[in-house]
């Protein structure tokens, strides 16, 4: 809705006794710094909205020096005794029709601390609904006190209902009559599945008329502003938006509360990832004319070389076959923008992910190294913000170039996803789907994003690269990092590595996928002759193990490449969206799910219950029900977020929730245990591991004689209640992801007959690209000539297969 018709009305009439402070008022409280009221009033107008009034009584003076000191603005009425939030209400509304106002009202508290993202929703909802009335509901927990928001079968808002009412009605048994209907005490809680964030939007008309209807039979003896609720109800206009996450919205009323409302805003107002304040220094190193670099790369010198050994290690034939592609690279460069034009040299390797599979978004582990498949970029600074691109593959990658700005220059820069959503970067992604210059787009239009205040300046660039694609080695995300670290440099930013990562991740979602930054973090991390195991929300580098030296990853190819871009996309967003609803629905259904933040949190040790727990839990979610199912099962308030999930994928089947979660849980607790394991040399844990996470991935099974039959794991209730009569370890269950294909399963069931072989699994998010396999070195001959004669010859496929070796991670190269 045009955000120039709505008026904020904040109530800030009584003191807040509880805060035990006779001489501030609560709402003057600082929180992080900032007195709560300005800072609402802060976030309102980040939502676009400008005019305000704020109701004042006790401490009058107080609250309006406070606020008018940073917002003169506002406009002030006066409550002379404290009689109710419905009565302040009245105040207000009575101050508006004196202006002869007809817009909306939004009304609230002065003790909100709420995000901008939380306030636009309203506002869109609101403005997109033939609606009288708004109110915003949070999860109910057994510590909240808000009232009870009550609704029918359908969902359909009755009313709300405090809780000293609840409390009264109980103690006097007596009932509660919600628009026209009775309920007991027990009934209201029953029906009452979310509670009040007392956050409003009304028709101003609407609400005057609803004001004019409240009187004081209540267990306060008070006005109640809620009560209007109940009054629009009983006309079928009232809305209801849900706010699932509580840290979203939230409000104080003791000093406990305040220390937790101000950690989480501590949390979450960290400063800018990216400065562009002080600005980093580039080392005459890494940028140096093309000529000079083509020395360099030519050079056989010692200190040339032992660089190269510590990204490589000490296999001098890839080392060799490096230098060479380095020395292509630079000699098209100079031929290019000449012999003096300077540059930089970046190199962004592929990634092995060997345990942790499509659980990073859930904040699993990942166990991860970069690998001898690299992407080479080759870039030099421009003075505008143009960016130019050309591969030295030119059929395959044809001549691009894109101004950084023209996208985001008529665009809020409040919110990273909403940009994503907009028609503006739709329009890009459709135009040219799957188009290789949307993966250097993305890091700089995310980057660009993050730096407020300044415009990042273009590049001109030359790519190189061996990373198969679409053969789940990440050869995208290599991209987006190269063109990252490039961009970083020659604009002279300073960013923390952890940021880096999760800035890539987001900058990757401009493509449309909607994974975690897993990848981003392999490639950037990566150490020679190590695995990674890496921990995400908040990220960090949880540990290093040397990978086995006895061991080998054999990268197989399927034949069939998985583009994210293009048809693989819905169905990975789909897997995406089933984790999503699934929590969604478990933290209605399950009590003990009812904190969760992450899947990972569903393991029975952070949840202190048996492992039969997690699968009486997952029996609360319903079979493969279908997006109208879905509608009906959540309720009304929670349709936003719901039609926002629908919208990120095209589907017309069921959803399989329960497979997709046993999946994540079990996949999270396997990656968290696996670099154990594998530090331990304990191969046959190892190999347990993948097989049981391939598992989850695999469509058909092969048997000796190579004949397939589609693979199906089970879900139902009769299997879920067996594994929770036998308190079945959650990491030893496969699930049901289901994004491997008939010839990836080939490839991993080949490879699990053929001796000296540890492991097989899919590689990357699956749909097509490789099978990973971990095997003997001196198996590898085995191995090659097994999957000729199975997979391939078969086929009539050209050998698919490679060797990687683990190599340090994504950088700069210096001279």
């Amino acid at each position: 809705m045009d955000t120039d018709d709505i008026t904020c009305v904040i109530l800030a009439g009584g003191q807040g006794k509880r805060m035990a402070s006779a001489g501030r008022h609560k709402v003057c409280f600082a929180v992080a710094g900032r007195p709560a009221i300005v800072r609402a009033i802060d976030t309102y107008k980040q939502a676009g909205v400008k005019r305000f009034i704020v109701v004042v009584g006790q401490l009058a003076g107080q609250v309006i020096s406070t606020v008018a000191a940073v917002h003169p603005e506002v406009m002030f009425v006066f409550q002379a005794e404290p009689r109710g939030t419905g009565h302040a209400a009245m105040i207000a509304a009575e101050a508006l029709a004196s202006q002869n106002y007809h817009g909306a009202v939004m009304v609230t508290m002065g003790d909100k601390i709420m995000r901008a993202s939380v306030v636009r929703r309203m506002l869109e909802h609101f403005g997109e609904n033939d609606l009288e009335m708004l109110i915003a509901t949070l999860p109910k927990t057994h510590r909240t006190s808000a009232g009870r928001v009550v609704t029918d079968a359908r969902d359909k808002v009755l009313g709300v209902v405090e809780t000293q009412d609840i409390a009264k009605a109980r103690r006097k048994r007596t009932r509660i009559k919600l628009a026209g209907r009775s309920f007991s005490a027990e009934q209201v809680e029953q029906r009452g599945a979310s509670v009040n964030a007392s956050l409003y939007i009304f028709r101003f008309d609407s609400f005057r008329e609803a004001l004019g209807q409240l009187d004081t039979n209540n267990a306060q003896g008070e006005l109640y502003l809620t009560d209007t609720v109940e009054y629009l109800a009983r006309r079928g206009s009232v809305g209801a938006m849900f706010i699932p996450r509580p840290t979203d919205l939230m409000a104080f009323n003791a000093p406990a509360e305040l220390l937790e409302v101000e950690e989480t805003v501590l949390k979450r107002e960290k400063p800018p990832r990216v400065s562009v304040v002080s600005r980093r220094r580039i080392s005459p190193r890494m940028l140096k004319s093309a000529g000079e670099w083509l020395k360099v790369v030519t050079s056989r010198s010692p200190k040339w070389l032992a660089r190269l050994r510590r990204t490589y290690g000490r296999d001098e034939a890839l080392i060799d076959e490096r230098c060479k592609t380095m020395r292509s690279l630079v000699q098209a460069f100079t031929k290019r923008f000449g012999r003096e034009r300077p540059m930089v040299l970046c190199r962004a390797p592929g990634r092995i992910n060997l345990m942790g599979r499509h659980v990073d978004h859930r904040g699993g582990f990942v166990n991860v190294m970069a690998i001898s498949r690299e992407t080479l970029l080759a870039a030099a600074p421009r003075d505008d913000d143009v960016v130019t691109l050309r591969n030295l593959r030119s059929r395959l990658f044809p001549y691009r170039e894109f101004r950084i700005w023209d996208l985001l220059r008529e665009f809020s820069w409040a919110d990273w996803m909403e940009f994503l959503g907009s028609r503006a970067a739709q329009s890009v992604i459709q135009a040219a789907p799957g188009d290789w210059s949307h993966y250097a787009r993305a890091p700089l239009l995310r980057l660009q994003h993050e730096c407020r205040g300044v415009h990042l300046k273009g590049m001109d660039c030359l790519v190189s690269g061996n990373i198969p694609m679409g053969a789940g080695l990440s050869s995208s995300s290599a991209l987006v990092v190269a063109f990252a670290e490039a961009a970083v440099t020659l604009n002279r930013l300073n960013v923390a590595m952890h940021d880096f990562i999760d800035l890539c991740g987001e900058g990757e979602w401009f493509v449309g996928s909607r994974g975690g930054s897993a990848d981003h973090a392999a490639i950037r991390t990566g150490r020679a002759g190590y695995v990674s195991a890496i921990d995400f929300f908040p990220f960090r580098l949880a540990g290093e193990v040397r990978f086995p030296r006895q061991l080998s990853v054999v990268v197989a190819h399927s034949g069939l490449h998985a583009i994210k871009s293009t048809v693989a996309r819905d169905v990975f967003n789909q897997r995406v969206a089933c984790y999503e609803l699934a929590e969604m629905l478990l933290r209605r259904r399950w009590p003990v799910a009812a904190g969760m933040e992450h899947l990972r949190d569903l393991a029975p040790k952070r949840l202190k219950v048996k492992p039969g727990e997690i699968y009486r839990g997952l029996m609360q979610l319903p079979v493969r029900p279908t997006r109208r199912e879905l509608r009906r099962l959540l309720p009304a308030e929670d349709h936003d977020r719901l039609e926002q999930i629908f919208s990120t994928h095209a589907w017309s089947g069921g959803y399989n929730l329960r497979g997709v979660a046993m999946f994540g849980i079990g996949e999270c607790l396997r990656s968290e245990m696996f670099a154990n394991v594998l530090g331990e040399n304990d191969l046959p844990g190892v190999g347990k591991f993948m097989r049981t996470s391939h598992d989850g991935d695999r469509v058909v099974r092969f048997d000796s004689h190579g004949r397939a039959r589609r693979h199906l794991a089970r879900t139902d209730d009769k299997t879920l209640r067996r594994l929770a009569s036998e308190d079945a370890d959650p990491s030893r269950q496969p699930g049901r992801y289901a994004c491997s294909t008939e010839a990836i399963d080939r490839i991993v069931d080949v490879a699990f007959g053929t001796e000296g072989v540890v492991g097989a699994q899919l590689a990357g998010a699956g749909l097509g690209g490789c099978a990973m396999i971990l095997a003997h070195s001196d198996a590898l001959d085995n191995l090659a000539r097994r999957l000729r004669k199975y997979f391939y010859n078969p086929r009539k496929l050209p050998f698919g297969a490679l060797v990687c070796k683990p190599v340090a991670g994504a950088a700069l190269m210096e001279a």
